[in-house]
């Protein structure tokens, strides 16, 4: 699964009404602050990381990351299950 092409459609789920406004991250090692996602943005995103996942939210809390790269690498560390499609990946949260 392209965890980045993850990441950017649960950013504009995240923030429907700016979805245009987000930058498209295109380099995973770079900062999210240049993105247009804010601190409540991300925090809904690691909510749906969690639910996809299988991570508890209790784990999920300690999620703070400055890239693509570091939510991956948590999510990698922490996750119960997994999906072979950001699609499928999606349709756990829909």
């Amino acid at each position: 699964m392209n965890f980045l092409d993850l990441f950017n459609r649960l950013a504009r789920l995240a923030k429907p009404a700016a979805a245009s406004e987000l930058v498209e991250i295109t380099d995973p090692q770079g900062p999210l602050k240049d993105t247009g996602i804010d601190s409540l943005d991300m925090l809904m995103i690691t909510v749906y990381l969690c639910e996809i996942f299988g991570i508890p939210e209790e784990v999920g809390k300690n999620l703070k990351p400055a890239s693509v790269a570091e939510v991956e690498a948590f999510v990698q560390q922490h996750k119960t299950r997994d999906f072979g499609s950001v699609e499928e990946a999606l349709a756990a949260i829909t």
